[in-house]
């Protein structure tokens, strides 16, 4: 079980992150379990990181010699909005709980299961060895990309912050435009 010992250890290296922050009474039950954490924290928290590895793999693919088009588009329209994202998320912690520090992925506060979480993908690795890149780039992006779609979706039912929200809905639709074009080239390497 790599996956459980890298959770682990990205854990411990994060712990110590998750104190300082003010605590919204909005959340209830559901954040109890991870010690009050409210939801739109959980989220920020899990979605900066997961855009961070996006970035990583748009920028992998684009030095590795992306040659279709809507795929190197896909990866420079990636590589500027996530940035842009996470800029804006990072102001929202700060201004919101006190800190612009990250804590630890929560999946039970998300309440998507971190095998839903699309964050198991290295960049460099993956990709390094792939005969198309571009069918490459596609394959792991759109597992990554479905994760972010359901960390969006459960932000636009619990998040506590309008911003949160906005942000989740332009996350979905941006993503699910991506999935599909991407689609088109998993498909046509792997069953053309």
């Amino acid at each position: 079980m790599i996956k459980l010992g890298a959770l682990l250890a990205a854990l411990t290296l994060s712990a110590v992150g998750c104190g300082g922050e003010e605590s919204d009474s909005a959340g209830g039950e559901e954040t109890a379990a991870a010690g009050g954490v409210p939801f739109d924290l959980a989220f920020i928290d899990a979605m900066i990181p997961h855009h961070r590895a996006a970035i990583d793999m748009a920028e992998a693919a684009k030095s590795r010699g992306l040659s279709q088009p809507d795929l190197d588009q896909i990866a420079s329209d990636i590589i500027v909005s996530q940035r842009l994202e996470i800029d804006q998320m990072l102001e929202w912690r700060e201004e919101w709980f006190g800190s612009r520090r990250l804590g630890r992925v929560l999946p039970e506060v998300l309440g998507v299961p971190e095998s839903e979480l699309g964050m198991e993908h290295g960049s460099e690795g993956e990709l390094a060895g792939a005969a198309d890149v571009n069918a490459k780039f596609a394959e792991l992006m759109i597992p990554h990309h479905a994760g972010a779609i359901a960390m969006a979706e459960a932000a636009d039912q619990r998040a506590q912050h309008d911003e949160i929200k906005g942000l989740a809905s332009r996350i979905i639709d941006a993503q699910e435009r991506e999935i599909a074009i991407m689609e088109e080239h998993v498909s046509a390497e792997h069953h053309g």
